[in-house]
């Protein structure tokens, strides 16, 4: 990610809609896990540090990402422990880790499986990875290319890269239902603008603001969604979550 959509990330992420609903929903689905004392709390792909500053009220926990700038931005939210890493080579001994949060990284790395399996082996046995990716190969757009996505993933896909890890599924489900109509339809006239030539959001990332009230009641959409996917699950998302264990 370059440097200007980690600004843009940095600037609205603490209570943006989209970013604070994903951590609304894996407070929800890790409910069980993070209310146990003196965990250990590794956060892959912090980029800006809104994830590592929330989670921090839950356990010690440390911020990686491969880029110093993040990590920057991540210390100017007081997130104290930071490492600039690849999150295929992380930095941390075998079995030193309660739970990793892996949220939209794993589409970032050329070699997945063996992301996953990095994770495996920095948690301890009955640890949890956290994981969250973008879903449907099929809404590919430029905001993949710019935020330098190798790719988007199936529901099946995310399975059997889990299932051929030695990690155990406990969950997997859509995430963010609400958001992907509207989702689909932008991308849709996007890639029709971008073949009349080109536009003014060219090299830019979807990140959309919205104002006041309008962000509060889509947080709370998210709240509703969490709670859902934590139960029946949602029917369909515009992402995926899943928590793999290690046994």
């Amino acid at each position: 990610m370059q440097y200007k959509e980690l600004a843009e990330m940095h600037a609205v992420e603490v209570d943006h809609w989209w970013f604070a609903g994903k951590r609304t929903l894996f407070k929800r689905l890790l409910r069980e896990r993070l209310a146990k004392p003196g965990l250990r709390i590794l956060d892959v792909g912090s980029g800006t540090g809104a994830v590592p500053q929330d989670f921090s009220q839950f356990g010690w926990i440390c911020a990686t990402d491969r880029s110093v700038d993040a990590m920057r931005f991540a210390q100017q939210k007081n997130v104290t422990r930071t490492a600039v890493c690849d999150a295929t080579a992380l930095p941390f001994a075998d079995g030193s880790m309660d739970l990793i949060l892996a949220f939209d990284i794993i589409e970032h790395v050329e070699d997945d499986r063996g992301m996953v399996e990095e994770l495996a082996r920095v948690l301890k046995p009955g640890g949890a990875a956290a994981i969250h990716v973008p879903a449907w190969p099929s809404m590919w757009s430029r905001h993949d290319e710019v935020l330098e996505h190798k790719r988007r993933y199936t529901r099946r896909g995310l399975r059997a890269l889990l299932e051929a890890s030695t990690l155990d599924i406990e969950y997997l489900g859509w995430a963010s239902a609400a958001i992907l109509p509207p989702a689909f339809a932008l991308r849709s006239v996007r890639r029709s603008d971008d073949s009349g030539g080109p536009n003014d959001n060219a090299g830019s990332a979807d990140i959309f603001s919205l104002p006041e009230p309008l962000n509060t009641i889509a947080r709370g959409v998210y709240r509703v969604e969490a709670e859902i996917a934590a139960t029946t699950g949602l029917p369909f998302g515009m992402s995926l979550a899943a928590i793999a264990r290690k046994p």
